[in-house]
């Protein structure tokens, strides 16, 4: 568990376990796989395990805690931004407030367990009934959109196709073509290659994998292919990309 939104601003980086982030004052925009999230003080981002995230903003007044769970309920399976009335907010930050005390000195596991759930389900319900009002709001493209979204930023491996995501979403690929366009100003494939480059950074900032072993867990036929893909997207080489980290 923490009580830091510092991490976050490690960027880009991929969490294998879920995040709750509350925003006690200023603003913020995190992206989850590619997709904006703004938010402000009262706010709370939750963000299910197995997801690729950035900070591309903090404002100065920024403060927030966070929080790490292994597994989120089935109602976070998609990340969600809550907008909570002032009552319904303090609540749940007396919930992270009491955490963070107990684990801060010798305690029992169940305790913790016991508490971590009661907190989780009091946001499931929160989020059960913004996520009910939202979603009547939306229009079928705008669906689509969020399903297409949704979709390939847990596809793994990535296939960069559009044949592949029109079958999975039971639409021609035309008509994926046009919604996604049409709907978010980027072509799919825009999008699938900024996911293919957001991965590719990860691999290539976060762990020891060779420039060939990361071509191949991305599906690139060859290093020398993945390289040329890398530098016409970024304009630097993996390798340069790699050696000029902090």
């Amino acid at each position: 568990m923490e009580a830091s939104a510092a991490e976050m601003l490690q960027t880009p980086q991929y969490i294998e376990l879920g995040r709750i982030v509350l925003v006690t004052g200023g603003r913020a925009t995190h992206h989850i796989n590619l997709v904006p999230y703004e938010t402000e003080a009262g706010d709370i981002l939750v963000i299910p395990q197995h997801n690729y995230i950035s900070v591309a903003s903090l404002s100065d007044d920024y403060e927030g805690q966070m929080l790490s769970f292994g597994h989120l309920p089935v109602d976070f399976e998609k990340c969600a931004r809550l907008h909570l009335q002032a009552d319904d907010f303090q609540r749940i930050r007396h919930y992270v407030d009491l955490l963070w005390e107990i684990v801060h000195r010798p305690y029992d596991r169940q305790t913790v367990e016991h508490l971590e759930t009661a907190l989780l389900y009091d946001l499931k319900l929160l989020h059960a009934h913004q996520s009910s009002e939202n979603t009547a709001k939306l229009s079928r493209g705008q669906r689509i959109l969020q399903q297409f979204l949704d979709t390939i930023g847990r596809k793994d491996p990535l296939p960069r196709n559009v044949k592949a995501y029109a079958d999975y979403l039971c639409i021609t690929p035309n008509h994926l073509s046009a919604v996604i366009r049409e709907q978010s100003g980027r072509s799919v494939m825009d999008w699938l290659n900024a996911h293919c480059i957001l991965r590719a950074q990860v691999l290539l900032r976060h762990t020891d994998l060779s420039i060939y072993e990361i071509a191949d867990t991305l599906g690139f036929q060859s290093a020398t292919f993945f390289s040329r893909f890398f530098h016409r997207e970024t304009g630097v080489t993996p390798k340069e990309y790699r050696t000029k980290l902090p």
